[in-house]
This record gives structure tokens, C-alpha cells and sequence, in this order.
């Protein structure tokens, strides 16, 4: 599976591999101490680079330029994102991520590159055949129902997954929410039942119990998680991958409501009929609400009191 943040040049040390012929003395001098340190290297500025490889700064920006980089900042970005995907806290992140002076537009310009090949890596390497199963499960209607869970910083993702396939198929709900605790909620789980399930580093130790218990319950879990170490894994009769690398120090959960979004629509394809039926009843439903739903009439100013003085 490719990089959180390869693209079709691919990363430093496979562009230095293809331009090592066409490089000078100095610039050869200057990929190996790249190589030799990759990505740690480049976490430092171009100045100080150049300086601890006995190169100038002019040579760091010429090798960059000649390896395919818009800029060294470029390549900076690249390097954080490997340095991050191998940090599991916020706490670890954070040196590497906000450790350099970067301006409000730098920081807009980063995140956009750092969402852009977190959906292209997650396309890239998602395996088609889970997908496809994951979708035909969830679309199918035979009296199973389905629980989203997601805890803590990716509840976000839960709930709007939860939201959007209830508009798609009857039984949704989201685990974890309500009166009813999880351990109540789980008390009827039938092998017909389906429980999606989300979690990244640090992985909520309470997704992983829920997802083991639905399990033994004899339900269906579905996973979409951050790798393949992930402690949901091995609980998943079918999982997914998604790439969070951001630049600041939490996680990026764009990438992660891509994939769901693309869940939701391969859903809808599959129950193409009935959706278009259940949402042309939640649009009746709505127009009754909205006609119900009165606004009470304003309070004169003193109403109440000169009420009271004519008792």
C-alpha cells in the first residue's frame, strides 16, 4: 500500500534512487545524508540542513528541484506526514507537526496537501472486495439491524454515518447514544445484526470490548480503522483502511468520512428504489413538522402585569 503522502514521483528515497546519475558531487554528498536519515532529515530547515551536511543552502534547493519538488517545503510536508503515521498521541505529533515557524497561509496550504493524499491513499489502497461486501451488507433489509460505533475524537464519524444510512435503510442506530447503555443495547444481538465499527490510535479500548462481544453474540462486524495493527482487525469479518496524517498534531478525519460517504452511496445505489421512496416520505414528513411547528406570538411589554392589576 503506498505512502499517506506518495504521489506518482514517490518518495524521497525512491526519487533519489532514479536521479543519482545526474546528480553532482556535492548533491550526491547531500542524498546520502538524506538517505541515510529519512524522514528525521528534512524536519529541519534548508539552512540548517545544508549546514550539518557540509553543503550550502543553495545546493539543498538545487538537489529538491532536481528531484521533482515544487519546493523544499514540499518535500518538509512529505517528511511529516512519514514521521507522523509511525506517532500514535497527539503529545508525539506535536514537535514534529507545529515544531516549525509556519504562517496561517503555510498552515492552509498544509492541510490541504495532507487531506488531498489522505483520500488519494485511501482509494488508492482500499480493498475493493471488502468494500463491496461491507455495502451489500449494510444494504440489505432481511429484519437485521445495524449499530454504528465510534468513540471519543471519531464519534463525529459515527454520527453521520448513523444519520445517512438510517435515510437509506430501516434498523440504524448509533451505538453508545441514549438512555440505553451499550451492554443493553447489545442484549438481543442477532447473527442477522451488523455493527460498523471506527477507531484510530489510540485505539477506545471500549470499541474494541463492544466489537468482541458483538462478535461472540454472533453479529457481523464491519471495521474502518487506521491499519492493519489495529485491535479491531482481527474482530472484522470485513475492514477498511483510512490515512489520517494531518498537519497538526490530531488526527485528519477527512479521509475517514470519504470512505463513509462512499458507503452511504453504494448503499443508496443498491436500494436505489427504496431510498428513493423513504426520502420522498421524510420530504412529506418534514412539510408537517414545519406546518406544526408554530412560533408563539410576541409579549407586549408589561401584558402580564396589567393583567394582574385589573384582579
Amino acid at each position: 500500500m503506498k505512502s499517506s503522502l506518495q504521489n506518482p514521483a514517490g518518495l524521497l528515497p525512491e526519487r533519489l534512487t532514479r536521479q543519482s546519475a545526474g546528480l553532482t558531487a556535492s548533491e550526491q554528498a547531500l542524498a546520502l545524508a538524506l538517505g541515510r536519515d529519512y524522514p528525521h532529515a528534512l524536519l529541519e530547515s534548508a539552512t540548517a540542513l545544508a549546514a550539518r551536511t557540509g553543503t550550502s543552502a543553495s545546493t539543498v534547493v538545487r538537489l529538491f528541484a532536481k528531484l521533482g519538488y515544487a519546493s523544499y517545503a514540499e518535500a518538509q510536508r512529505e517528511a511529516r506526514g512519514e514521521v507522523t503515521a509511525l506517532l500514535q498521541t497527539a503529545a508525539q505529533r506535536a514537535p514534529v507537526t507545529i515544531g516549525t515557524q509556519r504562517s496561517p497561509r503555510e498552515c492552509v496550504d498544509d492541510t490541504l496537501l495532507h487531506d488531498q493524499h489522505n483520500i488519494q491513499a485511501t482509494r488508492e489502497g482500499l480493498d475493493l472486495a471488502a468494500f463491496e461486501a461491507m455495502a451489500t451488507r449494510l444494504s440489505r433489509d432481511t429484519g437485521g439491524r445495524v449499530f454504528v460505533l465510534a468513540q471519543i475524537n471519531s464519534a463525529p464519524v459515527a454520527a453521520w454515518l448513523a444519520l445517512h444510512l438510517n435515510m437509506c435503510r430501516p434498523g440504524v442506530q448509533e451505538l453508545d447514544v441514549g438512555a440505553i447503555a451499550p451492554a443493553d443495547q447489545l442484549l438481543w444481538v442477532q447473527p442477522q445484526d451488523t455493527l460498523v465499527a471506527f477507531s484510530v490510535s489510540r485505539y477506545a479500548q471500549g470499541t474494541v470490548q463492544v466489537a468482541r462481544r458483538f462478535r461472540e453474540a454472533g453479529g457481523q462486524v464491519l471495521v474502518i480503522t487506521d491499519g492493519p495493527a489495529s485491535p479491531l482487525v482481527p474482530l472484522a469479518h470485513h475492514w477498511l483502511q483510512v490515512r489520517t496524517s494531518n498537519a497538526s498534531p490530531f488526527h485528519s478525519y477527512t479521509a475517514a468520512f470519504f470512505l463513509c460517504n462512499a458507503l452511504v452511496s453504494a448503499v443508496a445505489q443498491l436500494r436505489r428504489e427504496s431510498v428513493s421512496e423513504a426520502l420522498a416520505r421524510r420530504d412529506a414528513l418534514w412539510e408537517d413538522f414545519e406546518h406544526q411547528i408554530v412560533a408563539p406570538a410576541p409579549r407586549r411589554a408589561g401584558g402580564t402585569a396589567r393583567k394582574l392589576s385589573k384582579k
